[in-house]
């Protein structure tokens, strides 16, 4: 095949113009930090990228859930708590006022106390955290507890996933908590036996009071092991993130360094280009004029 000067000239600057383009691709990662600035750069590389993004994305919502998990858990802790307190206070009345040192008088004083402490279990039932009520079960808008006591949620155990396919109780429900336990079962009993009954059924109404508190720490031991296993799914996110992290930078960040050296060897390249080019111009112009 002849070569002519029009195709001598048409291969220097298309080698001019690929050498630009790489020069300007390196630039463009530099200044982004990016080796790969859209999917067609490298097809395979680019797909690894969005599915490291799109798992990053599930350890943060994952992460989300186990913060509003743990405020839960939280509350529900301080209120088993609480209601410990009470019910032991509860208990101590019902022994102080079932020996023999009690009296109708003090009967009265003591039930006007426990009155209040049932109202205190009955507001702790009825918590909130944010807008919902945690232990209503699913029903979570309305307040689960009545004032007199009657539960009006239902015995749904809502559940998080903290982890891919993995879910967590966030928290028991109202039935659980005062109705099954015998906690209120419990306090309504000792008011009416303060009110009704004799020194010796108010002194065995402390029995009843017993399952409750029982039952209370039972919740509290698991609401601990689900405090456990939220800080367990949060290391395991941690660590997963930042393996992900490592993974998707060896695959999309530049070698500053690196793309430095590869910039200046293509800037020399290009300076080295332009000049042969020139002198294949100018002699071919000169030929043509000749």
């Amino acid at each position: 095949m002849r070569i002519t000067s029009g195709i001598l000239e048409s291969n220097v600057l298309r080698n001019l113009q690929q050498n630009l383009s790489a020069l300007s691709r390196t630039q463009t990662e530099l200044s982004s930090g990016q080796k790969i600035q859209t999917i067609s750069d490298d097809p395979v590389l680019a797909t690894q990228v969005v599915q490291i993004d799109a798992g990053l994305r599930a350890q943060e919502q994952y992460r989300r859930n186990i913060t509003a998990t743990r405020a839960k858990s939280d509350a529900e802790e301080a209120v088993l708590n609480q209601v410990n307190d009470l019910l032991t206070r509860a208990k101590e009345l019902a022994i102080q006022e079932g020996s023999s040192t009690a009296s109708p008088a003090t009967h009265v004083a003591a039930g006007a106390e426990v009155t209040q402490i049932i109202n205190q279990v009955i507001q702790l039932g009825n918590t909130r955290v944010g807008n919902q009520y945690i232990f209503g079960g699913y029903q979570t808008g309305t307040a689960p507890f009545s004032s007199a006591g009657v539960y009006g949620g239902d015995a749904g155990q809502p559940q998080a996933e903290i982890g891919d396919g993995y879910f967590v109780t966030t928290n028991v429900d109202g039935s659980t908590l005062m109705m099954s336990s015998g906690v209120l079962s419990g306090l309504q009993n000792l008011q009416t036996q303060l009110q009704t009954g004799t020194t010796a059924t108010i002194a065995s109404s402390a029995t009843q009071l017993d399952a409750g508190l029982t039952s209370t720490q039972t919740l509290l031991s698991g609401n601990g092991a689900r405090a456990a296993q939220l800080q367990t799914a949060t290391q395991n996110i941690d660590a997963l993130s930042s393996s992900m992290t490592i993974r998707r930078s060896s695959y999309a960040d530049v070698d500053v360094a690196a793309a430095m050296v590869h910039y200046a060897t293509l800037q020399s390249s290009y300076q080295a280009a332009l000049q042969t080019a020139s002198r294949i111009l100018t002699t071919n112009l000169t030929e043509y004029m000749k």
